[in-house]
Protein backbone atom coordinates (compact mmCIF):
# COMPACT_ATOMS: atom_id res chain seq x y z
CA UNK A 1 0.00 0.00 0.00
CA UNK A 2 2.58 2.26 1.03
CA UNK A 3 4.74 1.59 -2.82
CA UNK A 4 1.13 2.57 -4.63
CA UNK A 5 0.56 5.65 -2.83
CA UNK A 6 4.40 6.97 -3.65
CA UNK A 7 3.90 5.65 -6.91
CA UNK A 8 0.80 7.97 -6.93
CA UNK A 9 2.34 10.77 -5.49
CA UNK A 10 5.44 10.80 -8.40
CA UNK A 11 2.87 10.41 -10.88
CA UNK A 12 0.73 13.37 -9.50
CA UNK A 13 4.19 15.48 -8.90
CA UNK A 14 4.98 14.63 -12.42
CA UNK A 15 1.55 16.35 -13.64
CA UNK A 16 2.01 19.04 -12.02
CA UNK A 17 5.34 20.11 -13.43
CA UNK A 18 4.31 19.17 -17.31
CA UNK A 19 0.69 21.96 -16.11
CA UNK A 20 2.96 24.57 -14.92
CA UNK A 21 5.40 24.41 -17.79
CA UNK A 22 2.56 24.51 -20.37
CA UNK A 23 0.84 27.18 -18.65
CA UNK A 24 4.31 29.25 -18.85
CA UNK A 25 4.79 28.56 -22.12
CA UNK A 26 0.61 29.58 -22.98
CA UNK A 27 1.90 32.90 -21.02
CA UNK A 28 4.37 33.45 -22.86
CA UNK A 29 2.89 33.06 -26.50
CA UNK A 30 -0.01 35.32 -25.48
CA UNK A 31 3.05 38.28 -24.82
CA UNK A 32 3.13 40.79 -27.64
CA UNK A 33 6.21 40.70 -29.94
CA UNK A 34 8.95 42.48 -28.86
CA UNK A 35 10.47 45.74 -30.92
CA UNK A 36 12.59 44.62 -33.52
CA UNK A 37 16.34 45.90 -32.96
CA UNK A 38 17.25 49.22 -33.86
CA UNK A 39 13.17 50.09 -34.74
CA UNK A 40 10.64 51.97 -32.83
CA UNK A 41 6.66 50.93 -33.38
CA UNK A 42 4.59 53.72 -34.15
CA UNK A 43 0.78 53.01 -33.72
CA UNK A 44 -2.19 54.73 -35.05
CA UNK A 45 -5.48 54.89 -32.65
CA UNK A 46 -8.63 54.81 -34.64
CA UNK A 47 -11.26 53.84 -32.30
CA UNK A 48 -13.09 50.28 -33.89
CA UNK A 49 -11.65 51.50 -37.51
CA UNK A 50 -8.78 49.33 -38.30
CA UNK A 51 -8.79 49.42 -42.31
CA UNK A 52 -7.67 52.75 -43.58
CA UNK A 53 -5.61 54.55 -46.66
CA UNK A 54 -2.02 56.03 -44.91
CA UNK A 55 1.16 56.95 -45.97
CA UNK A 56 4.25 57.90 -43.46
CA UNK A 57 6.49 60.57 -44.41
CA UNK A 58 10.53 61.17 -43.24
CA UNK A 59 10.01 64.44 -41.95
CA UNK A 60 13.89 65.06 -42.47
CA UNK A 61 14.51 63.20 -45.88
CA UNK A 62 10.79 63.98 -47.45
CA UNK A 63 11.18 60.39 -48.15
CA UNK A 64 7.64 58.06 -48.29
CA UNK A 65 8.66 55.40 -45.97
CA UNK A 66 5.37 53.32 -45.58
CA UNK A 67 2.51 53.55 -47.08
CA UNK A 68 -0.76 51.17 -47.41
CA UNK A 69 -3.30 51.95 -50.09
CA UNK A 70 -5.05 49.05 -50.58
CA UNK A 71 -8.51 49.81 -49.47
CA UNK A 72 -10.59 51.25 -52.74
CA UNK A 73 -12.92 54.30 -51.96
CA UNK A 74 -16.06 54.12 -51.11
CA UNK A 75 -17.19 55.53 -54.28
CA UNK A 76 -15.72 52.86 -56.18
CA UNK A 77 -18.68 49.97 -57.49
CA UNK A 78 -16.09 47.35 -55.34
CA UNK A 79 -15.74 49.23 -51.95
CA UNK A 80 -18.33 47.06 -49.89
CA UNK A 81 -17.56 46.48 -46.18
CA UNK A 82 -16.20 43.59 -45.22
CA UNK A 83 -17.03 41.73 -42.17
CA UNK A 84 -13.51 41.15 -40.80
CA UNK A 85 -10.65 43.72 -41.04
CA UNK A 86 -7.00 42.70 -40.43
CA UNK A 87 -5.69 46.06 -37.75
CA UNK A 88 -2.93 47.44 -40.06
CA UNK A 89 -2.62 50.73 -38.69
CA UNK A 90 0.89 49.84 -37.21
CA UNK A 91 4.34 49.72 -38.34
CA UNK A 92 8.09 49.53 -36.72
CA UNK A 93 9.97 51.98 -38.31
CA UNK A 94 13.11 53.65 -37.76
CA UNK A 95 13.77 56.14 -34.80
CA UNK A 96 13.05 60.02 -36.43
CA UNK A 97 10.66 62.60 -36.89
CA UNK A 98 7.48 61.65 -39.50
CA UNK A 99 4.52 62.67 -40.94
CA UNK A 100 1.38 60.73 -41.20
CA UNK A 101 -1.41 61.07 -43.80
CA UNK A 102 -4.37 59.66 -43.43
CA UNK A 103 -6.91 59.49 -46.53
CA UNK A 104 -10.37 60.14 -45.98
CA UNK A 105 -13.28 59.54 -48.55
CA UNK A 106 -13.77 63.90 -49.04
CA UNK A 107 -10.89 66.09 -49.75
CA UNK A 108 -7.68 66.05 -48.66
CA UNK A 109 -5.97 64.00 -46.44
CA UNK A 110 -5.39 64.41 -42.86
CA UNK A 111 -1.69 65.36 -41.61
CA UNK A 112 0.12 64.53 -38.78
CA UNK A 113 3.23 66.30 -38.49
CA UNK A 114 6.03 66.33 -35.93
CA UNK A 115 5.65 62.39 -34.48
CA UNK A 116 9.07 61.23 -32.97
CA UNK A 117 9.44 57.59 -33.37
CA UNK A 118 12.27 56.63 -30.35
CA UNK A 119 13.78 53.86 -29.87
CA UNK A 120 12.37 50.60 -28.62
CA UNK A 121 9.23 52.72 -27.99
CA UNK A 122 5.79 52.79 -28.31
CA UNK A 123 4.10 55.65 -30.29
CA UNK A 124 0.83 56.11 -30.68
CA UNK A 125 -1.12 59.07 -32.37
CA UNK A 126 -4.88 59.28 -32.03
CA UNK A 127 -6.21 59.97 -35.92
CA UNK A 128 -9.35 61.76 -36.31
CA UNK A 129 -11.66 59.80 -38.43
CA UNK A 130 -15.05 58.34 -38.18
CA UNK A 131 -17.43 56.69 -40.65
CA UNK A 132 -21.00 56.81 -42.10
CA UNK A 133 -23.07 54.17 -43.83
CA UNK A 134 -25.89 55.14 -46.04
CA UNK A 135 -29.20 53.69 -46.67
CA UNK A 136 -31.24 54.81 -49.24
CA UNK A 137 -34.54 52.90 -49.78
CA UNK A 138 -38.16 53.51 -51.94
CA UNK A 139 -41.00 52.07 -51.16
CA UNK A 140 -38.72 49.34 -48.80
CA UNK A 141 -36.46 49.03 -52.09
CA UNK A 142 -32.95 50.05 -51.76
CA UNK A 143 -31.43 52.63 -54.32
CA UNK A 144 -28.29 53.56 -55.52
CA UNK A 145 -28.69 57.06 -55.80
CA UNK A 146 -25.76 60.02 -56.12
CA UNK A 147 -25.60 62.11 -53.02
CA UNK A 148 -23.61 65.36 -51.29
CA UNK A 149 -22.08 66.17 -48.31
CA UNK A 150 -22.78 69.20 -46.66
CA UNK A 151 -21.32 71.13 -43.85
CA UNK A 152 -23.54 71.53 -41.46
CA UNK A 153 -24.60 75.26 -42.70
CA UNK A 154 -24.91 74.18 -45.98
CA UNK A 155 -22.17 76.09 -46.83
CA UNK A 156 -19.75 73.99 -48.49
CA UNK A 157 -20.06 70.77 -50.24
CA UNK A 158 -17.28 68.40 -48.63
CA UNK A 159 -17.83 65.60 -51.19
CA UNK A 160 -20.11 63.37 -52.83
CA UNK A 161 -20.71 59.61 -52.90
CA UNK A 162 -23.62 57.04 -54.26
CA UNK A 163 -25.33 55.13 -51.90
CA UNK A 164 -25.32 51.26 -51.98
CA UNK A 165 -27.38 48.54 -52.02
CA UNK A 166 -24.45 46.34 -50.36
CA UNK A 167 -23.48 47.97 -47.07
CA UNK A 168 -20.99 50.72 -47.67
CA UNK A 169 -18.90 52.72 -45.54
CA UNK A 170 -17.41 56.55 -45.89
CA UNK A 171 -14.51 57.92 -43.91
CA UNK A 172 -14.38 61.62 -42.99
CA UNK A 173 -13.44 63.54 -40.26
CA UNK A 174 -15.24 63.45 -36.85
CA UNK A 175 -18.80 66.21 -37.01
CA UNK A 176 -22.16 66.94 -38.17
CA UNK A 177 -23.15 67.09 -42.14
CA UNK A 178 -25.98 66.80 -44.10
CA UNK A 179 -26.28 64.63 -46.55
CA UNK A 180 -28.37 65.60 -49.52
CA UNK A 181 -30.15 63.56 -51.94
CA UNK A 182 -31.80 65.11 -54.89
CA UNK A 183 -33.55 63.95 -58.04
CA UNK A 184 -35.27 66.73 -59.73
CA UNK A 185 -36.86 64.09 -62.00
CA UNK A 186 -38.60 62.24 -59.53
CA UNK A 187 -39.18 64.91 -57.32
CA UNK A 188 -37.02 63.67 -54.73
CA UNK A 189 -34.84 66.25 -52.12
CA UNK A 190 -33.81 65.18 -48.68
CA UNK A 191 -31.45 66.89 -46.47
CA UNK A 192 -30.53 64.67 -43.49
CA UNK A 193 -28.09 65.37 -40.53
CA UNK A 194 -25.01 63.35 -39.80
CA UNK A 195 -22.90 63.48 -36.63
CA UNK A 196 -19.69 61.49 -37.40
CA UNK A 197 -18.46 60.32 -34.18
CA UNK A 198 -14.34 59.60 -33.45
CA UNK A 199 -14.00 55.86 -34.05
CA UNK A 200 -17.20 54.99 -34.49
CA UNK A 201 -19.77 54.21 -37.48
CA UNK A 202 -22.91 55.83 -37.64
CA UNK A 203 -25.82 54.24 -39.38
CA UNK A 204 -27.49 56.87 -42.01
CA UNK A 205 -31.54 55.89 -43.41
CA UNK A 206 -33.23 57.90 -45.70
CA UNK A 207 -36.55 56.14 -46.61
CA UNK A 208 -38.85 57.69 -49.53
CA UNK A 209 -42.54 56.05 -49.49
CA UNK A 210 -43.71 57.15 -52.91
CA UNK A 211 -47.73 56.43 -52.04
CA UNK A 212 -47.36 59.13 -50.16
CA UNK A 213 -46.11 61.43 -52.51
CA UNK A 214 -42.70 61.64 -54.61
CA UNK A 215 -40.95 64.18 -52.07
CA UNK A 216 -42.45 62.78 -48.51
CA UNK A 217 -39.83 60.39 -46.86
CA UNK A 218 -37.96 60.26 -43.41
CA UNK A 219 -34.24 60.20 -42.73
CA UNK A 220 -32.18 59.58 -39.37
CA UNK A 221 -28.80 59.53 -38.34
CA UNK A 222 -26.98 59.60 -34.96
CA UNK A 223 -29.67 61.96 -33.43
CA UNK A 224 -32.08 62.53 -35.77
CA UNK A 225 -32.91 64.17 -39.23
CA UNK A 226 -33.78 66.52 -41.12
CA UNK A 227 -36.45 66.67 -43.88
CA UNK A 228 -35.49 68.59 -46.84
CA UNK A 229 -38.44 70.16 -48.24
Amino acid sequence: MLQRTKKWTAILAVLAIIGLASGCASTAGSAPPAIPEGMGHLILEAGMINEVNYYIVNQETEETVYEDLLRPPATSPSAYERGYQVNKLHRYIEPGIYTVFVITDFKEPLEYPDIEVKLGAETHVPIQIGKFMLNFRVDGTARQMRFLLWDYNLRHVIGEGMTSTQVRHYITRPGIYKVHIEQLASGIDQRVDVEVSMGRVTPVNISIDTGAGAGAGSGEGDGGGDQGP
